[in-house]
């Protein structure tokens, strides 16, 4: 009995000696990785091609098809995922066989160190790739804690999606140098069995019911609609819902839902379920009196809510660029547009506080207050006229445009509050 206390007491007694010990071994003081994802509009271009060699939605459903994916594409993704989810950088390398995964995150200020280096090592099996070594700072992490942890992961994926049905969809998963290539049966509904890992039931919930609402506002008899005549309605419900709620996910639901509304595409491929809510009236959507602006304005505020600036920024001038080579051409208008709508959507998502702050100024915000003037800005130029006129890219005169629809962003009253 003695020896049992004795040994609870050195239970006690150890345990934190060895918390900290095991905390001394995973934080470090210098980061291994440096790099932080570098999207720019040509590695955009690079992976929608990637995208459209892959594209499952062109076989047939229960069709066997493979995609062949390079490991640039691959570690620039889980680099910018790593980026705007924890803050961190990433990488991956590739060999016959074997897949590694690198990231650094850094720590709020800490007597121990300022950053955890995650090391996770993929092994090649007959189906899909097996976690073989889980490395924290300095300390190997046992097996039996992974596959715990693991499980635990997969059995809370599994209340959000159809986690088999995924997993039954992959064949198998090889690693060749610097290349990945997937076998799997492709199934037409997939996408509407994996939403719940996009969106948890919560979040399709918030956006029914700016949906609904749309569908309230889009039954006059008016064929075209300023932008800030669906805002306004739709934040002032937002701004209800919130008292009781979370400002910033409101916010999240009210984009989404005028996004997709305004690009007339249906929630349906997002949210199955959608295809029994209240359908509403397609109506022109206009900002500076033009029905191109709110899609523009929209989709980058939508990818700045839930991707993350960097994102939102390059696809709005990777689209430029592409209408430049054959387009409608390179329009700084559209920039306008696209800028404006990041910086929007940075705002909704701020702290809760700001998130509110925002939602009361977009309840009554007109179009001069969310938009800049565009009528005096470049617009439809080829790629040749725009390389000559502005330098390209790195132009003096391009970047002094961009300085030009920056000042012009902030300034506007949204901004300035």
């Amino acid at each position: 009995m003695k020896l049992i206390l004795k040994l609870i007491v050195l239970t006690i007694f150890l345990s934190p000696l060895i918390l900290i010990g095991a905390l001394t071994l995973v934080v470090e003081n210098e980061p291994k990785l440096h790099d932080r994802a570098d999207l720019t509009p040509e590695k955009i271009a690079h992976g929608k091609r990637v995208f459209e060699q892959n594209d499952p939605r062109r076989i047939k459903s229960n069709s066997i098809a493979k995609a062949d994916l390079g490991q640039e594409e691959l570690d620039l993704a889980i680099n910018y995922l790593a980026n705007q989810y924890a803050g961190g950088v990433a990488g991956l390398d590739i060999v016959k066989g074997h897949a590694t995964v690198e990231s650094t995150l850094q720590l709020p200020a800490n007597p121990l160190g300022r950053f955890v280096n995650l090391k996770l090592g993929f092994k090649q099996t007959d189906k899909l790739p097996q976690i073989d070594n889980v490395m924290l700072g300095k300390l190997w992490v046992p097996n039996v804690l992974v596959d715990m942890l693991l499980n635990y992961g997969l059995s809370k994926v599994q209340t959000l999606t159809d986690w088999q049905t995924f997993i039954s969809m992959i064949k198998n998963v090889k690693f060749e140098h610097r290349r990945m290539t997937v076998t799997y049966r492709w199934q037409d509904d997939l996408p509407g069995k994996l939403s719940g890992v996009l969106l948890s039931a919560q979040d399709q919930s918030r956006i029914e019911v700016y949906h609904r609402r749309l569908a309230e506002l889009t039954q006059g008899g008016k064929s075209s609609l300023n932008l800030t005549e669906l805002t306004k309605p739709l934040f002032q419900l937002a701004q209800e819902r919130s008292d009781n709620g979370d400002a910033v996910e409101e916010n999240r639901a009210v984009i989404l839902a005028l996004t997709f509304y305004a690009n007339q595409r249906d929630l349906n491929k997002l949210i199955p379920q959608s295809k029994t809510w209240p359908r509403p009236v397609w109506r022109t959507i206009t900002l500076n009196g033009r029905d191109d602006f709110p899609k523009h304005f929209l989709v980058s505020s939508m990818l700045a809510a839930y991707s993350g600036t960097p994102l939102s920024n390059a696809v709005g001038l990777f689209k430029e660029i592409e209408d430049s080579r054959g387009g409608s051409g390179f329009s700084f208008n559209d920039i306008a547009a696209d800028r404006a709508g990041t910086r929007a959507g940075e705002l909704l998502i701020g702290n809760e506080p700001q998130a509110k702050k925002i939602q009361m100024l977009m309840a009554s915000a007109n179009e001069r207050d969310i938009m800049p003037m565009t009528t005096d800005l470049p617009e439809f130029m080829p790629e040749a006229e725009f390389k000559r006129r502005f330098g390209g890219l790195q132009g003096g005169p391009y970047r002094q445009m961009m300085r030009e629809i920056e000042r012009r962003v902030e300034a506007l009253p949204i901004n300035r509050n």
